[in-house]
């Protein structure tokens, strides 16, 4: 699935079940910044990462999860990093807003409807215009 078809879907699904956001998740390196693994990060944004971030933090509807394999002290440094230019991330690695049912266990396994991860076939070279495309497009269309 394409990430606009991904959007498009969880935004579908939240007008049908009467939801009040969505949950997307988004890696950072190889995704939102070019890898860097050394000890100073230079925070070098792929093209339209940071604006695409932007445009969902912006939206009351869009819960941002950072989602990393980083410590805690580093990823919360990245939060407060992206903070800065405008980025704000709900939570780091959680998604404490939905818990488990009688037939979903979320103990170690966070929920979400997107998922932005170079390693789940996003294409950040690419695909950050799409999801600005598919946020504008999809959030657009009248509930119910």
């Amino acid at each position: 699935m394409s990430i606009a078809k991904a959007f498009e879907a969880a935004f579908r699904r939240k007008r049908e079940k009467g939801w009040d956001k969505i949950y997307v998740v988004v890696d950072i390196h190889d995704t939102i910044l070019r890898a860097c693994y050394q000890d100073e990060e230079t925070y070098d944004y792929l093209p339209y990462a940071k604006s695409a971030l932007q445009l969902l933090s912006s939206h009351e509807d869009i819960c941002l999860i950072l989602w990393s394999g980083c410590h805690p002290e580093r990823l919360e440094t990245y939060r407060q990093r992206f903070a800065q230019d405008g980025i704000h991330f709900d939570y780091l690695n959680e998604n404490p807003e939905v818990g488990n049912s009688s037939f979903q266990n979320f103990d170690k396994k966070l929920y979400f409807n997107v998922g932005i991860d170079d390693k789940f076939g996003f294409d950040p070279d690419t695909d950050w215009v799409r999801v600005m495309e598919a946020v504008a497009s999809a959030s657009s269309l009248p509930e119910g």
